[in-house]
């Protein structure tokens, strides 16, 4: 027997939608998605990544943690960023952000296919962002994508290493950015053979 077709949820109505309390969702594809809770060094990063830019940024513009992103294109799809940058005075009203010029996500084994596959490319559609950022939270490393006019590269970022908006005058060293989160390698015991 054939199982019923389900019906998609559209923007409209996810954002009606109250789930449980204290999960955070998005909606992807027309289906509510439950995101899991942010373990390890993801809250971290992302603090110190909003303190960093929220230091160097001038106002307008400022950091937003958990920020809603709606894509004009899709009624079925609104996602929920870990870390943007706006310098349009934000209407805290409104449950997205509308000119997102900075997006940022701390990957994780359950988020990282999908922020690569799926939001990375609807995130480089928006015509307001300049820069997307993919944060690994279990080394040291950044993946800079960056808009010059019509075109994207993508900056590999690691220990040691500087990530640069210039157009942002924002300069974050990753090892201050990473400073204690990683676990440290255990230290190897001495060999009392030899």
């Amino acid at each position: 027997m054939a199982e019923p077709a389900r019906k998609l949820v559209t923007v409209a109505e996810f954002l009606s939608f109250e789930g449980e309390p204290d999960r955070r969702y998005e909606l992807v594809g027309g289906e509510i998605v439950m995101m899991a809770p942010p373990v390890g060094a993801h809250g971290l990063l992302v603090a110190r990544l909003a303190n960093a830019l929220a230091s160097a940024l001038r106002r307008p513009c400022e950091p937003r943690a958990e920020a809603g992103i709606a894509l004009p294109w899709s009624d079925t799809d609104f996602f929920v960023a870990d870390l943007v940058v706006s310098c349009e005075r934000a209407d805290l009203r409104e449950p997205n952000t509308r000119t997102p010029l900075l997006i940022a996500e701390v990957l994780s084994p359950a988020t990282a296919a999908r922020d690569r596959t799926v939001k990375l490319p609807a995130y480089r559609r928006l015509p307001s962002v300049r820069h997307v950022l993919l944060l690994a939270a279990d080394r040291c490393a950044v993946e800079h994508y960056a808009r010059t006019g019509p075109f994207w590269r993508l900056v590999d970022l690691g220990p040691g290493e500087v990530l640069r908006l210039e157009d942002l005058a924002v300069e974050i060293p990753l090892d201050a950015l990473y400073e204690g989160l990683l676990a440290e390698e255990p230290a190897t015991p001495p060999n009392p053979s030899a």
